[in-house]
């Protein structure tokens, strides 16, 4: 019965490769209308009039809102954290000012989507533009200090700068990262229902449908008991679905002031003006050394956009905090520039995967600087205890990625000079880089009832974000209650159900996958104390800890006595057996350990000489994710992972006109992500071990993980390839010739 750690297909791969799973804008809705958004087409200034006289004859149209009649809203809860909702700063249709282009100027109510759009098109808009404020080198240099967001924005171990100034070998360079997109398949959608008594329900693209929840509750001013969320399924989240866009607060609204549901569902060109992105960076990684590679000292300083009304930060200096040691310190800082553009949010993987690709490149240049094999370099540097806590870590399998990755991607046989390695005309380059990954610890819920039938129902408030969650959530419970899997039926993604946090940071697994455990173990043992000393006991007289759950029933070790709950439930004349249970974990930074994920990543790249095209032609990924639930879809993360971080360091950037300050490239043509002519086959190895600390399931964070230092990986084995080194991601044909 033991199915944690075995390679289980999705519970419900079957559902969605046959059309059976519902997606949020698939769910059918009684008398639903259709919302359709007018965009601002400034990126500054204030609205000088709106004639909506010539849409509202438009056929089928019921109400058109704008600022002069949509209802004020409370503002969005300030600080932001995980465990609290959050939403965008600027609200909705409130007043006349335009702070972003695609900012929400106008609402079109219709019979059909088609309707409102054509619609919204006919809305007449005159501006009072004035000239906006973009993120570039030189409005860089203004750069500013923002208040806290979610770590502390600097962050000083030693004495960095004076280590730095002593050693014998320095790297000192500017590494930039673009803006990037989500590009979800799924687009965001709201369906928003009233009930008679006051209850609104939201069906929504969601991660948080608790945070979506008590966001939509402040801000419209509604008690929380009257707001249902529902997400069952998601077409991919990636962080971008973990915010409340203004989308879903006009839905809302709307629905309730017109007396009907209103859907709204963003087209692909809104998806990049009206629902996150990724900031780009500008990052300075200083690196001092002894003679051998030993770091002495280590300088990170990043400088990313926010919006003029909000304080996002890109925390992209926060992995060298704790990658490597440095004996002399470690120093880091984050600034940002209020430029016109709607609120960054994350995006897999947030921080993280930026601050890598800096730190990672110039850890190369490090190798390369000292005459240190880059791989040696890495294990010269490791640490047992996090520099910035001084904290041991709970597991580390650093050096064992770093090793075992080398061995299965054959590191030996590299020839260590650029340019030396070819096959036919192409240039061959071989690259690694390592990645840490914060592990969050949050409190979760759940419910397990055993039925008369011997069938097990899990309950909690967690997501399925595409990731597997539903399967991992019934291998759980299975064991803890010695059923076999398809006794086990897991509900998600509805605010009815037991609290849970958001599915973000990669932490669904070991989170809320704990709660499954105790909840599953909760009822468990209630089903065993009815053996013991419910009516007609069949395990009267029996010690609790000698019984066991196996096959479906209980049994005690050693002798001849079994009941199944079926039976048992049965004798004690119940219909069910629930236990509910919650875990309330330590804040990571409260915890007796420092708790991370980690990996060691190797990339082989073809490099055209004449063309400049890279194509990545071979890829190891190691990595330390504590205890492996599922092996299958934890792979399937890796390759996800992967893709994000080829992406990532050789196709996707949002380039943005300089004069309107709009992103220009909003659709699949423009904006270029990898296909699977792009990806070769991907060798994936798990390394870590059981993580007590990190969870009662011994999980660690993977999905973020596994994209952390991929582009960093493809960025070296460039350099390796050709002897030039790119610092500015992505890596494009421009760049290399």
């Amino acid at each position: 019965m033991n199915t944690v750690g075995q390679p289980v297909s999705r519970a419900e791969g079957r559902l969605k490769v046959t059309g059976g799973a519902r997606y949020t804008a698939d769910i059918p809705v009684t008398g639903a209308a259709h919302a359709a958004i007018v965009h601002s087409t400034i990126g500054n200034g204030r609205t000088v009039s709106i004639d909506t006289g010539a849409a509202e004859k438009a056929p089928g149209v019921r109400a058109i809102f704008t600022y002069r009649n949509m209802p004020r809203m409370n503002p969005t809860p300030k600080p932001w954290s995980h465990l609290r909702p959050h939403g965008q700063g600027y609200l909705p249709l409130q007043d006349d000012r335009i702070h972003y282009a695609g900012q929400p100027i106008a609402l079109v109510v219709a019979e059909t989507r088609d309707q409102a759009t054509y619609a919204g098109t006919l809305v007449s808009v005159k501006y009072a533009p004035e000239p906006p404020v973009m993120f570039t080198g030189e409005t860089a240099r203004d750069a500013v200090d923002p208040p806290q967001f979610l770590w502390p924005v600097a962050s000083s171990v030693g004495d960095a700068d004076a280590a730095i100034a002593a050693a014998p070998v320095k790297v000192e360079q500017t590494y930039t990262t673009a803006d990037r997109h989500h590009n979800q398949m799924e687009p965001h959608a709201t369906t928003a229902v009233w009930d008679a008594d006051g209850t609104l329900t939201l069906y929504e693209t969601t991660q948080h449908i608790f945070g979506t929840k008590e966001l939509v509750a402040i801000v419209l001013g509604l008690p929380p008991e009257k707001i249902n969320v529902v997400c069952q399924f998601l077409g991919g989240g990636f962080g971008g679905k973990a915010y409340v866009w203004p989308h879903t607060l006009l839905a809302a609204l709307t629905a309730k002031i017109v007396g009907r549901p209103i859907k709204v569902q963003l087209t692909r060109a809104q998806m990049y003006s009206m629902a996150g992105h990724q900031p780009a960076t500008i990052q300075t990684v200083t690196l001092g050394a002894e003679g051998n590679g030993k770091l002495t000292g280590i300088r990170h300083q990043s400088i990313s956009p926010t919006p003029v009304f909000d304080n996002y930060i890109e925390y992209a200096a926060l992995a060298s905090r704790s990658l490597w040691a440095a004996s002399g310190g470690i120093v880091t800082n984050h600034r940002v520039v209020h430029v016109n553009r709607n609120t960054p949010t994350a995006l897999r993987s947030p921080h993280e995967a930026l601050g890598h690709f800096a730190l990672e490149t110039a850890m190369d240049e490090l190798a390369y600087a000292s005459g240190v094999d880059p791989v040696a370099l890495r294990l010269l540097n490791d640490t047992e205890v996090d520099p910035l806590s001084g904290r041991p870590f709970s597991t580390r399998g650093m050096r064992r990625c770093l090793i075992e990755g080398a061995a299965r991607f054959s590191w030996d046989r590299r020839n260590p000079e650029p340019g030396s390695m070819r096959d036919g005309r192409w240039l061959l380059g071989q690259g690694v880089a390592g990645a840490i990954y914060t592990h969050w610890r949050w409190p979760a819920k759940a419910r397990v009832t055993l039925s008369g039938d011997g069938a097990a129902l899990v309950e909690t408030g967690s997501h399925d974000l595409g990731t597997g969650t539903y399967t991992v959530m019934r291998q759980v419970a299975a064991d803890a209650l010695g059923l076999p899997l398809e006794k086990v039926t897991v509900r998600l993604g509805d605010t009815r159900l037991p609290d849970s946090h958001a599915s973000i940071g990669s932490a669904t697994m070991a989170n809320a996958g704990a709660s499954v455990l105790l909840a599953a173990e909760a009822a468990r043992d209630k089903a065993i104390a009815l053996a013991l000393t419910g009516r007609d006991a069949p395990f009267a007289g029996a010690a609790a800890d000698a019984v066991v759950a196996a096959d479906g029933r209980l049994a005690v070790a050693g002798t001849n006595l079994n009941v199944t709950y079926a039976e048992l439930l049965e004798r004690n004349g119940l219909s069910a057996l629930a236990a509910d249970a919650a875990y309330d974990p330590l804040p990571e930074a409260d915890g007796p350990r420092a708790v991370f994920s980690f990996a060691a990543v190797f990339a082989e790249v073809r490099v055209d000489p004449e063309l400049g095209v890279v194509r990545l032609n071979r890829f190891v990924g190691a990595y330390d994710a504590g205890r492996i639930i599922n092996p299958k879809t934890a792979r399937s993360q890796a390759i996800g992972g992967i893709i994000w971080g080829v992406g990532q360091a050789l196709l996707e950037q949002l380039e943005t006109d300089p004069t309107m300050a709009r992103f220009v490239n909003r659709n699949l043509s423009g904006y270029l992500v990898p296909t699977n002519a792009d990806i070769p086959e991907l060798d994936i190895v798990f390394v870590g071990e059981f993580d007590a600390e990190a969870s009662p399931l011994g999980a660690k964070g993977l999905g973020e993980l596994t994209a952390v230092s991929v582009a960093p990986a493809i960025a070296n084995a460039v350099y390796h390839a050709t002897g030039k080194r790119v610092r500015d991601l992505p890596i494009t044909v421009e760049k290399i010739l």
